[in-house]
């Protein structure tokens, strides 16, 4: 039998993209620590979510979280990109104009309402994580400010980002839908009022 302090002797010598194990098991255990590290983030923020929450919340032991993640940070940085990757596919792709742009805003918010422990590790905790987790946040923030293609790009997405995480963080779980009028206004009004 070998300790857990072994195996990880010898694992630490693996990338973190070499430490997914690729078996559908392993899958399967992945993805219950990161469901479980993104509801205790969510119950407990950020400093209070321990290792030992998460492999009992996941149901597996920590030799199976140390399997799949060198450190808590690694875990909730998993989690926050698994996060961000289901928020962005509830977003349809093509905004081309001011009804699309509302519906994209739509999508996104009726995805926020309907996972609320995903939506707060997106635009609360991870501003208060680790500097990797900070500079991930910091990452999906500025790819989204580039999809605007314009020098507003920036402005824009952080007043959203502003607003989500207020209303997440001190909202006291209200539903975020009735933010739409008001998040339309800070994205399309700088270009509708240019023409």
């Amino acid at each position: 039998m070998q300790y857990l302090s072994q195996r990880l002797a010898v694992e630490s010598a693996r990338t973190e993209e070499d430490h997914r194990p690729q078996s559908p098991v392993a899958a399967t255990q992945r993805e219950r620590i990161l469901a479980a590290a993104e509801r205790l983030i969510a119950e407990k923020g950020w400093a209070s979510t321990t290792i030992e929450g998460i492999v009992k919340g996941a149901g597996v032991s920590s030799v199976t979280f140390y399997e799949h993640f060198k450190s808590k940070e690694a875990c909730l940085v998993a989690a926050f990109d698994h996060a961000v990757e289901e928020l962005r596919a509830a977003i349809p792709a093509e905004l081309s104009g001011p009804e699309q742009t509302r519906q994209a805003l739509a999508a996104l918010l009726e995805a926020i309402d309907a996972e609320p422990a995903r939506a707060r590790l997106c635009f609360v905790e991870a501003q208060k994580g680790g500097p990797q987790l900070r500079a991930r946040y910091e990452a999906a923030r500025d790819a989204a400010a580039a999809e605007l293609s314009d020098s507003l790009g920036e402005a824009i997405v952080g007043g959203l980002a502003w607003l989500l995480r207020e209303r997440l963080e001190l909202g006291g779980g209200e539903g975020v839908q009735d933010l739409l009028p008001r998040m339309s206004e800070i994205v399309l009004d700088p270009y509708l009022a240019h023409d």
